[in-house]
Parts: C-alpha cells; sequence; structure tokens
C-alpha cells in the first residue's frame, strides 16, 4: 500500500507546493480543481489543465512515514492536508523498468542492479523500487557532486560521513564507494532504512554503513556532513547539525528564497550556494 497525501492551496503557490512535495519523495503527483474558476495551463500542455485559483495537489508516498514528513514540510504552503491509504498501481514496478544508468560526473555513475559497467566508471547499484532517491532528482545530483569533489583522488580514506535523511542511502554508499573509511544513514522513515541496508549490501558497503532513526548527541563528530532534506527541517536540526560537523557541511533541498534563513541557522559555518534545476544547495567549512 501507498500513502496519498493531498492538500490545497492558492494557483499562485502551486509550483513551489509541487516542488516541495517531488522532493519531500512524492513519486507521482496529481492537480485538481479545488474550486471553480479558470484553469492554467502548462506550457506545451494545452489539452491538460493544471492549476485553479484554487488547486488540490496530492502526492503518492512509499509510506506512512515519509507521508507524514512531507505534510509537515508544506504545512505552511497548503490547507486541507488529508492522508489516505492507497493500493499500489505498479509505479515502483514502472520505474524500476524504465530507470537507466546515467552519470553524475565523468567519474561517477548510478547503475540499476545487474547492468554491466564499462571500464573507467565508478558505479552505484541501486534499486529503485520504493523512490527513495535514485540520484536523479538535482538536490541528491548536488549532493553527490559535492562528494565527489569532498573524496576526489583517494583522500577520503581516513574520512567518516553523515548522511542526514539518507532516503535509499545512495550518498552514503556513494561516499564509501569512493573511499571514505565509514558513513552513518539517519532517516525517520523506517522502509528508508531497510532500503539504505539493501542498497548497502548490493555495493559491498554494508560492513561500513551504520543506520539509524536520530541523530544521538554523542553521533560524531563527522569529517563531512551531508544533508539532503528541506529548508524547514534543516533550519529545525541546525543545532545537531552543526554540533554533528567537524569539518565540511553541505545542505541541499533549498529553494532559492530559503538559502538565506537557512545559511543564518548555521553561523558557525562559512557557506557558499550551489544552484541546479531552482534547487540550492550550500555547502562550506567551520569557521575559524
Amino acid at each position: 500500500m501507498s500513502v496519498r497525501l493531498s492538500c490545497t492551496t492558492p494557483g499562485s503557490r502551486v509550483e513551489i507546493l509541487a516542488r516541495l512535495l517531488d522532493a519531500a519523495g512524492a513519486y507521482a503527483l496529481a492537480f485538481e480543481e479545488a474550486a471553480e474558476g479558470p484553469a492554467f495551463y502548462d506550457e506545451g500542455l494545452a489539452a491538460e489543465p493544471r492549476y485553479w485559483p484554487t488547486t488540490r495537489v496530492a502526492g503518492l508516498f512509499a509510506s506512512e512515514a515519509a507521508a507524514r514528513f512531507a505534510a509537515e514540510i508544506v504545512a505552511g504552503e497548503a490547507f486541507a492536508l488529508r492522508q489516505e491509504p492507497v493500493a499500489d498501481e505498479g509505479w515502483e514496478t514502472i520505474g524500476a523498468r524504465t530507470w537507466q544508468a546515467f552519470a553524475i560526473n565523468e567519474r561517477l555513475w548510478i547503475y540499476p542492479n545487474g547492468e554491466e559497467v564499462p571500464p573507467g566508471r565508478l558505479a552505484i547499484y541501486l534499486d529503485p523500487g520504493l523512490a527513495f532517491g535514485t540520484g536523479t532528482h538535482p538536490t541528491t545530483r548536488l549532493c553527490l557532486q559535492w562528494l565527489s569533489e569532498a573524496l576526489q583522488d583517494g583522500n577520503g580514506s581516513d574520512r567518516d560521513i553523515l548522511d542526514f535523511g539518507c532516503g535509499s542511502g545512495i550518498l552514503a554508499i556513494a561516499a564509501l564507494r569512493m573511499g571514505a573509511k565509514a558513513a552513518t544513514g539517519v532517516d525517520i522513515d523506517p522502509l528508508a532504512l531497510d532500503a539504505t541496508g539493501d542498497n548497502a549490501r548490493r555495493n559491498g558497503v554494508s560492513d561500513r554503513l551504520r543506520t539509524a532513526a536520530a541523530l544521538d548527541a554523542d553521533d560524531g563528530p563527522y569529517d563531512l556532513v551531508v544533508a539532503n532534506i528541506l529548508a524547514g527541517p534543516l533550519i529545525a536540526q541546525a543545532a545537531a547539525l552543526s554540533r554533528a560537523a567537524r569539518g565540511a557541511l553541505a545542505l541541499s533541498g533549498i529553494l532559492p528564497e530559503q538559502a538565506e534563513a537557512v545559511a543564518h541557522a548555521f553561523p558557525g559555518f562559512a557557506l557558499t550556494a550551489r544552484e541546479d534545476e531552482g534547487w540550492i544547495l550550500l555547502h562550506g567549512r567551520r569557521r575559524p
């Protein structure tokens, strides 16, 4: 069973709401008329209305915990939030069947299970079955590129990594495959922790990857901390993430208009912004 999270928002906020649901892990989105009025259309899709003056947006999530997390994220952007279980309709199977290998950069590639990898590519094998993150979303792609740079030339052999909001475990697993010593993946969703464990075994790094449902006060500090969640949770967890980071920090899942507020929540770090398809990653090191 999947969980459908529906909510209502003014038409002017639909795009923001959809992006937040997408980043929170929705593997399908639907748009419905919530009040009568003239429809707005996507460019190039004139026959398919998407926005109305008041629009109901629904996202499908892999678990109750994932839907609950998304509801907390969008609470300030929407009203009339409702969660309900729905029968699965093959979304995960369709995604697994159509998903193809792709490059994060020249060095790092993401592959479905079982595909043969040409020489010279560092492959991360993932099962996209529960849509917990395969690297295709800009927020994840930004984090993978940052990790690749931080661990290039084999300089990660003595580094430990915290992947906060680990989802599929893609960031922690990639860091370990690129030479990091050890990694911890933290996620509130038990299914995400299961997916992380399964993917770690597929990639031969389960002996160096620990998972946890929460970040304990005595965990760390870590050489590299990466948190691919969203702006609200980043701000809420700023104290814990700051305490956990010994050196470098990367924060992703941020819209441009949220970047200043997130940076303000981490005064101990000198942060620089990167952008990919309208999403921001803030990264930097602890101030002297």
